[in-house]
């Protein structure tokens, strides 16, 4: 049977932009109104194995282990309708939109979240603890009743051309990490040689936000190959597009010419705006982008760190492109 998500979901890229393989920019804005009217779902029921804490210290982020005895196919990168039953209506603003949704869909609150793994069984989705709804989530026990289902935006991998990427690069902001790594896996695990080699940009305000650092820690000591990471911590090393947190962008110890980079662009909306524009302003082809805003959609661009974007990249690009 079939759903509509309503007033209080998502538009994905599936509305909002073209979303095959072929995508100039495939993106996900993961915002929660379609002017098309809401897409349809069929929703899978599913249970909560364990909620995660996976950063380093404020428990401000988790990993939601959820299972389900229906067969799915889900990649890093897509995104899903997640539902999760509302525990009490007072905790909720009363003139909120959660609360208003939550009540037409017979109590289950629901939300975009993009997956970070999947297996035939199984789903991680990571999320940042911000309001009631991510609350609940964070706070459920073991066994807790979920429901999911569609999948929107093309996924992280199948978004990069293997034939023309020598090196990809990932940038994200605080939870966008987490396709990240679900990514970053398959292409170390299964793809194996024939994935070009990845250096992983992830910014965070804190460094008690910090996610999954011994683990990414311990991919990079087995694929020094493959896979770098570092991060930029911008309460004290300042924004992500500052002067000097840029050299991470350009500076790698893999080999690769300026136009077989591939950037993925992931987490706060003003961040991915400031680097695609950064990026297209260097040169970089549109093919070699892709991206998904988690939010703050309509903040203002910085012009000024755009143009440090773009003399940081076209630093490393010939004079021709120049």
């Amino acid at each position: 049977m079939k759903f509509l998500l309503a007033s209080a979901l998502l538009v994905c890229a599936a509305n909002a932009f073209t979303l095959t393989k072929h995508s100039t920019i495939p993106t996900s804005t993961t915002r929660l109104h379609a002017a098309s009217g809401p897409p349809q779902y069929d929703k899978i029921e599913a249970t909560v194995r364990h909620a995660e804490k996976v950063d380093n210290g404020d428990g401000s982020s988790v990993m939601l282990h959820i299972d389900t005895q229906e067969a799915i196919e889900y990649e890093p990168g897509h995104v899903i309708a997640l539902e999760i039953q509302n525990a009490d209506d007072t905790a909720l603003d009363a003139d909120s939109k959660t609360l208003e949704d939550a009540q037409e869909n017979g109590g289950w609150m629901r939300g975009p979240y993009t997956v970070s793994r999947s297996t035939e069984h199984s789903l991680d989705v990571m999320m940042k603890v911000v309001g009631e709804k991510s609350k609940r989530f964070a706070s459920a026990e073991a066994g807790t009743p979920v429901r999911f289902g569609g999948k929107f935006k093309v996924p992280i991998l199948e978004g990069i051309s293997n034939d023309t990427t020598k090196r990809v690069v990932f940038v994200s902001t605080g939870v966008g990490v987490g396709p990240c790594i679900g990514a970053i896996e398959k292409a170390l695990l299964e793809e194996g040689s024939s994935f070009p080699p990845i250096d992983l940009i992830a910014s965070y305000r804190t460094e008690a936000e910090i996610v999954s650092k011994d683990h990414l820690d311990g991919l990079q000591r087995d694929h020094p190959e493959k896979f770098s990471w570092k991060t930029i911590v911008t309460s004290e090393q300042g924004r992500l597009s500052s002067s000097d947190n840029l050299k991470d962008l350009t500076s790698t110890k893999f080999d690769c010419e300026f136009e077989n980079t591939h950037y993925h662009l992931i987490g706060n909306g003003q961040m991915v705006s400031e680097f695609k524009q950064g990026l297209h302003k260097a040169g970089v082809s549109d093919d070699k982008i892709t991206m998904e805003m988690y939010f703050n959609h309509k903040a203002d661009v910085d012009a000024e760190a755009v143009e440090r974007i773009a003399a940081a990249v076209m630093e490393t690009a010939p004079a021709s492109v120049v």
